[in-house]
């Protein structure tokens, strides 16, 4: 998806029903379209973050470049935080679609539990964005 860093890219790797696609958006941004080959190299992610990725496919506001291997660290459903600063953290995760709640965090690092469209993933992307700017 071009942005005004370049070209971001995003790996889904889960699909969570009345949610949407756990995308891994790439630290490195692209001065042009990506290839397959491009992104079969990255190394190096920011953050997961829901995404409605089928209609911006549908409306070719993203463009699927291909299916990559998943990297092993990507692989297992991540642990997000959810909650705000006056009631508290809590972290959870899930397992084969099942959420298991972790209890309280004070982690501001974890991911947040967030659905984002696209133009607030590419204000995010630009800016640098990290979740503890959200802490």
């Amino acid at each position: 998806m071009p942005c005004d860093a370049g070209f971001l890219v995003a790996l889904m790797t889960h699909e969570v029903p009345k949610i949407g696609a756990l995308m891994w958006i790439a630290t490195p941004t692209f001065d042009e379209e990506p290839s397959l080959d491009d992104v079969e190299q990255i190394a190096s992610w920011r953050w997961p973050v829901f995404f409605p990725l089928g209609a911006a496919i549908r409306r070719r506001i993203f463009v699927a470049i291909g299916v990559v291997d998943i990297p092993e660290a990507l692989r297992a459903f991540p642990t997000l935080r959810s909650g705000h600063r006056s009631m508290g953290y809590t972290s959870f995760t899930e397992v084969d679609g099942v959420r298991h709640q972790l209890g309280a965090t004070t982690d501001a690092t974890l991911p947040i539990y967030q659905i984002v469209n696209d133009t607030r993933l590419k204000e995010m992307v630009v800016s640098g964005w990290r979740p503890q700017d959200e802490w």
